[in-house]
């Protein structure tokens, strides 16, 4: 059954009532529901049939790749046989092919572009995070898009998040497309703003091993990624959230917030408001949800700014901005 079909399905359900859509289109009440936390947690992509992912099990190790990329930064003249034989010699024993294919995939079988590439400012990347506990308000924020799909007199949907985990501060934006430029205009015009003026230290951004910004072939994305960060004062690492992670604290705060945006969304969506005036009354929902929506930090209800201010002992506000509407 493909995704539009189900997505019919649970607005229906949502607007005449479960069992009577569940009896219409011959399904259980079980997989009705499963499909909504599905489109809940994910947005229309995870109405999507599940596919299992493949890993050749003669897959280059991440730890030797990364010795791959070092030594082409250093030896960019260098060819898959020399960059073997220097493998070797760090007690790594791959064939001359295994690194020729991890060139190949990162687009480096040219000369020319090793020479590029051992010049660029490529992030600093890291493969953990400290655990939820040990965090700070501020220090690790999440980046993922929630797919609404497309609608008649709106168009394609698409929020794009920033969210920290420890205060659950979130920025968020709709655009009608998914493109690097729109991942960069909400992070510089919207989120490294709110940390400036909030004196947030951020230390980590975490991005989905899924994700939608940052293709295969993306040294090209980071290198963007870290001018950004670095040209607005942030020397911050970047980490790529991969699916064999334990993800259970991140998910359950990720759906939380998704489905308190859908649930603002779902009701305009269905009235086919203009897509300006559902972007404004959005960002007017944000706002709403960092300044007054109160939820439980150890037992004690605050907004997300309030938390943030209580552990950090300050009382700062969102910049003046934050509290205009703004056509973007």
């Amino acid at each position: 059954m493909e995704k539009e079909l189900r997505f019919k399905i649970i607005s229906e359900g949502l607007k005449n009532g479960i069992s009577v859509t569940c009896r219409k289109y011959d399904i259980s009440r079980t997989i009705y529901y499963r499909w909504l936390k599905r489109f809940k947690s994910q947005g229309i992509d995870g109405l999507d049939d599940k596919k299992k992912i493949f890993i050749p099990s003669n897959k280059t190790k991440k730890e030797i790749e990364t010795h791959i990329f070092n030594l082409i930064k250093t030896y960019p003249d260098y060819g898959p046989r020399a960059i073997k034989y220097l493998l070797e010699e760090l007690g790594h024993h791959i064939s001359e092919s295994a690194v020729y294919n991890v060139m190949k995939r990162n687009d480096l079988t040219n000369k020319q572009n090793r020479i590029k590439f051992s010049k660029k400012d490529v992030p600093s990347i890291t493969q953990t995070i400290p655990a939820l506990s040990e965090l700070q308000s501020g220090e690790c924020w999440i980046f993922w898009i929630t797919d609404y799909g497309y609608f008649k007199n709106i168009g394609h949907i698409y929020a794009y998040n920033f969210f920290d985990l420890k205060s659950h501060i979130a920025c968020s934006r709709l655009y009608n497309k998914i493109s690097f430029a729109n991942f960069e205009e909400l992070l510089t015009a919207v989120a490294l703003s709110v940390a400036t003026s909030l004196n947030l230290k951020i230390n980590y951004i975490c991005l989905f091993e899924d994700r939608k910004i940052l293709k295969h072939k993306d040294n090209v994305s980071k290198s963007k990624i870290r001018k950004t960060l670095h040209d607005h004062g942030f020397e911050i690492k970047i980490h790529f959230i991969k699916a064999n992670e334990d993800m259970n604290q991140i998910d359950y705060l990720k759906a939380e917030y998704s489905e308190d945006c859908i649930s603002f969304l779902m009701p305009l969506i269905n009235e086919q408001i203009t897509f300006t005036d559902l972007k404004l009354s959005f960002q007017n929902h944000i706002r709403n949800y960092n300044i007054h929506n109160k939820k439980q930090y150890e037992d004690v209800w605050y907004s997300p700014i309030e938390y943030h201010n209580k552990c950090t002992n300050t009382d700062l506000i969102l910049p003046i901005w934050a509290y205009m509407d703004r056509n973007y």
